[in-house]
């Protein structure tokens, strides 16, 4: 489940997993893969000691607000709208409370979600700015202190807010703690 953070730009935004059963983040109306955004997050940190970095992280866009869909709505399943509410469609929410929690395996529905984006956001390589040091992380607009970026990263890190089905985390979170360790980043996460 998406959970609000801080921002420098935007105040508090909405940033996470939406949908157990896959592996794709949002930011507020932006869709990124979890192992694209660690891969990301592995390479600034490798590069953005004493300079200045830029990247692209390959995303999606939806730019009408009632395309994306509403989240609490169709986790009820009340409101399957929008794109959110076609990946509730397929994949409702759990009934019983112990089965909420973040599959390691979301890779195998990927293909799906792709195909269902491709009807509802328009693909978009989303521009990545980072100050030397870490010090200012910029999403295609949406900027985060280190601080901030940390804690973006200590959440795909636990799984979200239901954390990982049976505490396994998928390989993309293993190689990035590994890099982030082998670095010694403050990116590294905390648990």
């Amino acid at each position: 489940m998406p959970l609000a953070f801080p921002s420098l730009s935007h105040g508090w935004l909405a940033f996470g997993f939406f949908n157990i059963e896959t592996d794709l983040l949002l930011l507020e109306n932006r869709f990124f893969f979890a192992p694209e955004f660690c891969a990301l997050i592995a390479d600034l940190a490798g590069r953005a000691g004493d300079r200045d970095w830029a990247g692209k992280l390959p995303g999606w866009v939806i730019d009408r607000a009632g395309d994306v869909g509403d989240l609490h709505r169709a986790i009820q399943g009340r409101g399957l709208s929008g794109f959110i509410g076609e990946v509730y469609r397929r994949f409702p929410f759990p009934q019983r409370p112990e089965d909420f929690k973040q599959r390691p395996e979301g890779r195998l529905n990927r293909a799906w979600v792709e195909t269902l984006l491709g009807r509802w956001a328009r693909p978009e390589d989303l521009p990545v700015a980072v100050r030397a040091g870490l010090e200012r992380f910029d999403l295609d607009g949406f900027v985060f202190d280190r601080a901030g970026l940390t804690q973006l990263v200590d959440y795909v890190w636990r799984g979200g807010l239901p954390g990982w089905r049976g505490e396994v985390r998928p390989d993309y979170l293993l190689d990035l703690e590994g890099r982030l360790a082998e670095l010694g980043s403050p990116l590294r996460p905390a648990s």
